[in-house]
């Protein structure tokens, strides 16, 4: 009886343990299953933080800032500039008044914007051509905004673009219109010009800001001078020369007219409005 006991106990022992071990293998698929489902919850939760750090930036890339734009002004850059390229041209030169021919012979009034226009180049080592430029401030000059600040150093009040100064000039009765066939300083209708007229040109590049007017060029007139009576001007460019150097900025350059068939024209000439009223004491802060 014994013996039957035994033997039944030891036919029964491995069906528990099979038993036993077939409850327990279901633990494994339940902790691979939350284990599996803990992680794609996780995944979503690193991607949204991502998605909303990323909104701010793009609001404020496209954020506007009234800093960058440059002052109105001539609408292109003139002489060959591009806005915002370097030139490969340097400094311009400078002169001093009494290096021009007949300098004291001239009205007061004009001896004043001229060495105020000279003062401006020489207290500045070097202000390259700066499309929106108006001051020494903004690191240099456009052609207008050179003759806007001398101007205004000089107490006159003119206008910012070339286009209006030529017509500031136009209204005021100044204003000397050059025939298409002028070619050298020794035309007829250059005859009535004087050291501290403005001078005009129109065609030195295409304006897209709908001027009345397609004049694209400023200068001052310097006159002549007197070691060989070479016609000089003072004026922001790049690309003009001075004695065979072609230079870059706010300085003094020959003064020639365009050549024939050139997409360039010399339009004319005329004294600033108020001129008469320059006085002693003159260059002031605008």
């Amino acid at each position: 009886m014994k013996a039957c006991l035994a033997l039944l106990v030891l036919a029964v022992l491995p069906l528990h343990a099979e038993t036993t071990k077939k409850k327990a293998a279901p633990s494994k698929p339940k902790t691979t299953a939350t284990t599996s489902t803990t992680k794609a919850k996780a995944v979503p939760a690193v991607k949204k933080p991502a998605a909303s750090t990323k909104t701010p930036a793009e609001k404020k890339v496209t954020k506007p800032d009234g800093k960058v734009t440059p002052p109105a002004g001539d609408s292109a850059p003139t002489e060959g500039a591009e806005a915002g390229k370097k030139s490969p041209h340097g400094p311009p030169a400078v002169i001093a008044a009494t290096d021009l021919l007949d300098f004291d012979t001239l009205p007061e009034d004009r001896r004043k914007l001229i060495e105020g226009a000279i003062r401006v180049a020489k207290e500045s080592p070097w202000l390259p051509y700066k499309f929106g430029g108006s001051s020494p401030a903004d690191g240099g000059f456009d052609c207008s905004g050179a003759m806007y600040f001398v101007m205004n150093k000089a107490g006159l009040k003119p206008p910012r673009t070339s286009a209006d100064q030529y017509l500031w000039v136009k209204e005021a009765g100044g204003l000397h219109e050059t025939s298409g066939t002028a070619l050298t300083l020794e035309h007829p209708s250059l005859a009535a010009l004087k050291p501290g007229d403005l001078l005009f040109w129109e065609g030195t590049y295409a304006p897209s800001d709908g001027r009345p007017v397609n004049i694209t060029h400023v200068a001052i007139y310097l006159g002549r001078e007197k070691k060989d009576k070479r016609p000089v001007m003072i004026n922001a460019t790049d690309g003009r020369s001075y004695r065979g150097k072609q230079a870059n900025g706010y300085g003094v350059y020959d003064f020639y007219l365009p050549k024939e068939g050139g997409r360039a024209r010399f339009a004319g000439y005329g004294a600033p409005p108020g001129i008469e009223e320059i006085k002693d004491g003159a260059g002031g802060t605008p």
